[in-house]
């Protein structure tokens, strides 16, 4: 017996030397809230702070993204809507290999990797995307448009981007 205890304790000696010192248990990456963005940078983006749609919609589920739109003011009438989007189950590389998406480009917001492309949703709807790299995942703002407007979706979510960027966590330093 004396043997066993005495090899148990040189076992948790050496271990004990071997730590960094660091106490706790490793904590899993936590997805960001896209609906955490405050009223007030909604509202200095251009977008109307009174209106946020958290999720998908009702019993519409998808575990891996975090969602939120807003509205360009207009009450009902409003002409477009920023979805934006965040996972840490994904990352800013698919949405470069993804071969669904259209006239991609490389970007730098903020100091942070981007990626903007279009993706299809149809002849009534124009839409623009911008990923960027969040590590451990990504954020994907998204401007959605009625194509007889004329507007260039890239355009104004480029600008939401640059707006928003700093609302989003993990900036470069």
């Amino acid at each position: 017996m004396r043997r066993r205890v005495a090899t148990l304790v040189a076992v948790a000696a050496l271990l004990a030397g071997c730590g960094d010192g660091v106490e706790g248990s490793p904590v899993a990456a936590e997805r960001w809230d896209p609906c955490s963005i405050t009223p007030d940078a909604i509202a200095a983006t251009g977008l109307d702070p009174s209106y946020r749609m958290e999720g998908w919609g009702e019993g519409i589920a998808v575990p891996e993204w975090a969602s939120c739109v807003f509205h360009a003011p207009g009450g009902v009438d409003y002409s477009y809507g920023l979805s934006v989007m965040s996972s840490i189950d994904h990352t800013i590389a698919e949405a470069r290999a993804n071969s669904s998406n259209r006239d991609g480009r490389d970007l730098e917001v903020g100091g942070r990797d981007g990626y903007m492309y279009k993706t299809e949703f149809g002849a009534a709807i124009r839409d623009c995307q911008i990923a960027l790299d969040v590590p451990p995942g990504v954020v994907v703002f998204a401007a959605l448009y009625n194509t007889a407007d004329g507007v260039d979706a890239c355009e104004v979510v480029l600008k939401h981007v640059n707006d928003l960027e700093r609302a989003v966590p993990g900036a470069p330093k």
